[in-house]
């Protein structure tokens, strides 16, 4: 934390109550007891493996200067609030106010990261810029990247997920973004969100919440948008599309442009990001030079090549139009198409419907389809209840010039197959 915040004060934001608490300068915040350093504010958050309650002694033991709770623990530096995961969106709202910052908010069903990467990376060509790291995209993650702001920062690029109605209306008012872009709308967090019309609305709710001096930014089927400070960008903007194993490139206002990243679903983002960052003032070379640069993150599309295979790592997220985009991909390659798939989770009452549609694509745009996973089994593939026995049947099968794609939701952990993978190789 940059801007001093005294513990007092602190408690007064987050209507909290505390005892006979001593008024110290709050050095940051945390909440993971096994990284605390002194004089960080803890906060015991519930989640659905832990609860932070449980480590409120061990943070106090590290030099918290108190600890943030929403049930009496007994401790001493107690500070009890109604809810620990609000108060921190509080606590943080306040610190984001202290700097006159610009925050650029992206949001969407899919790309919301690499988008992220992107317009950040083009616009550190220019300026100096903050970005989320990792996915800190969640009503824990956000809050705790607002902390990072130092008020040397000409922008924060910010990413907002969501997978329950009013998640991405309380992050905005945490933030108060000042442009905001939709990549697409999706089926994706159906459990949640209920309905794709579910998922529009509470997508919507970022450009809806924005400053009436804001500017938003929608990709093609983004429509139910009032407001006029809305920039619509169409994909007939590109042409001249590569897709190839090692990068695409397009042509865009009579400039060809290259990237490392894959697919066509990459080009997609890399128009969306330089549709905003033009509006910031980067002119082309600039653009050109960051996204020539950039490189595909960890899970995420990741080229793996080694003794003549070509392994995609896609196994960070799924759901149905990044599965059919990573299949897609994969199908226009020259070389025999092998599929490891598993579970896309959260679609709710219609997963069996989209697990048997990408089923039936994966089928018919490969030449071998391996399988795990419980709702996987609709595939129809070859299935598996072992991570071991799939590999080593694909072993089996192999004959060294292959693409294999390696794609699943991230609760599958899937990356543990591209481990597996790697070790026999």
């Amino acid at each position: 934390m940059y801007y001093e915040i005294m513990l007092n004060r602190a408690i007064r934001i987050m209507k909290g109550f505390s005892k006979e608490i001593k008024n110290e300068l709050i050095r940051g915040v945390n909440i993971d007891s096994r990284t605390l350093k002194p004089g960080e504010l803890f906060f015991a958050l519930k989640g659905e493996n832990t609860d932070g309650h449980k480590y409120a002694g061990d943070a106090l033991r590290k030099g918290a200067v108190g600890v943030v709770v929403q049930n009496k623990t007994g401790v001493a530096n107690e500070i009890l609030v109604t809810d620990t995961l609000f108060a921190l969106g509080e606590l943080a709202h306040h610190y984001r106010n202290n700097f006159n910052l610009p925050i650029i908010a992206i949001t969407g069903t899919n790309g919301k990261t690499t988008v992220k990467n992107l317009i950040a990376n083009i616009l550190s060509t220019k300026f100096r810029v903050l970005w989320t790291k990792k996915s800190y995209n969640s009503l824990i993650g956000l809050p705790l990247m607002l902390f990072e702001i130092s008020g040397e920062e000409d922008y924060l690029v910010l990413e907002m997920g969501t997978s329950n109605p009013g998640e991405i209306k309380r992050l905005c008012a945490i933030a108060h973004p000042l442009i905001g872009v939709i990549t697409n709308i999706g089926p994706g967090h159906l459990k949640g969100l209920g309905s794709i019309e579910g998922i529009r609305k509470e997508k919507l709710t970022l450009i809806e919440s924005l400053p009436a001096r804001g500017m938003g930014f929608v990709g093609p089927g983004v429509d139910g948008i009032q407001k006029s400070n809305v920039l619509r960008f169409s994909f007939d903007e590109i042409r001249d599309i590569q897709i190839t194993e090692t990068g695409s490139s397009f042509t865009y206002k009579e400039t060809e442009f290259f990237t490392p990243l894959l697919g066509l679903n990459n080009v997609y983002n890399c128009f969306i990001a330089l549709k905003v960052t033009e509006k910031l003032g980067i002119d082309i070379e600039g653009q050109k030079n960051a996204i020539r640069k950039i490189e595909p993150e960890k899970g995420r599309m990741e080229p793996i090549k080694i003794d003549g295979l070509l392994i995609i790592n896609d196994t960070y997220n799924a759901n149905p139009a990044s599965m059919k985009s990573a299949i897609d991909f994969v199908s226009h390659l020259k070389r025999r198409k092998i599929l490891i798939l598993g579970d896309m989770l959260e679609l709710g009452d219609e997963s069996n419907k989209y697990h048997n549609e990408i089923g039936n694509y994966a089928r018919e745009k490969s030449d071998v389809l391996l399988t795990l996973g419980p709702q996987a089994e609709a595939y129809g593939g070859i299935h598996f209840d072992d991570r071991d026995k799939l590999v080593t049947y694909l072993f089996r099968i192999l004959k060294g010039e292959e693409v294999i794609l390696v794609k699943a939701s991230r609760a599958m952990k899937f990356e543990e197959i591209v481990k597996k993978i790697l070790r026999r190789l």
